[in-house]
């Protein structure tokens, strides 16, 4: 198997320090905003199930799910303001995460064979269903590609994404959005397989723009940068941490 996967990795994936705290923003105004701009597709709980949620590919994010802990303000902020896609494509007009780059998942088209790729996509599976396929090969496919980032155990945390971090504080991924914490039951089962087989062979990037696959808009044009902070910090204080009321 042609699995070269881990300088690959490092070639392509930009690293974060911690985060640090946002700037200041309104957790009322924030509230508006969300009920305005985001309900439709992230819900009014947060869970990523809106009105609209079945409209858009990969579905919206879960704002409660564990894997939001590990997201930057910063990231977060440029997402809102640029489009995801944008932000993965690292063209944000000069707008910066910190002095870090933000990374998507590359695409393993040139290291992995397509009867590969479906073998270690039952690997993953098994994370959230809490078993894993007999296969040998499954595994082996699984940490030569993909642990680095994700980890052995599939928690996002692998030592790419975790680098340096205090025991005192709580773990922030270095890659920006964070790998995908693949035993959360609740956020894989939204995805389907044949989206995680081309987010495999295409990458991230490639998936949406080539395969028709979705990415959460811009709203730049829309929010000023204050309001776009008083809106990170309600999605933090509400969903990701759950310490004001909804």
């Amino acid at each position: 198997m042609r699995i070269r996967i881990a300088a690959l990795l490092l070639g392509l994936l930009g690293f974060l320090a911690p985060a640090e705290g946002s700037p200041p923003g309104g957790f009322e105004e924030g509230r508006r905003l969300y009920r305005e701009v985001c309900f439709s597709c992230h819900g009014k709980d947060g869970k990523g199930r809106g009105p609209n949620w079945k409209s858009t590919r990969p579905r919206p994010q879960d704002f409660t799910s564990p894997v939001m802990r590990r997201m930057t303000d910063g990231y977060l902020f440029a997402v809102t303001k640029f489009g995801k896609l944008r932000v993965l494509r690292d063209e944000t007009g000069g707008f910066r995460l910190r002095g870090a780059k933000p990374g998507a998942m590359p695409g393993f088209a040139d290291s992995l064979e397509d009867a590969e790729i479906r073998a270690l996509l039952r690997w993953v599976r098994g994370f959230s269903s809490g078993k894993q396929p007999e296969d040998p090969r499954s595994k082996e496919i699984y940490e030569g590609a993909c642990a680095d980032c994700h980890g052995k155990g599939g928690r996002g945390d692998g030592e790419t994404a975790t680098g340096d971090q205090s025991p005192l504080g709580p773990f922030v991924s270095r890659i920006q959005p964070p790998p995908a914490d693949l035993t959360d039951r609740a956020q894989m089962a939204r995805f389907g397989d044949r989206y995680l087989f081309w987010l495999v062979k295409a990458g991230r990037i490639a998936a949406s723009e080539e395969k028709g696959y979705d990415y959460m808009e811009p709203f730049g044009h829309l929010l000023k940068d204050a309001q776009i902070w008083s809106l990170v910090r309600y999605i933090r204080e509400a969903f990701i941490e759950g310490k004001r009321g909804r």
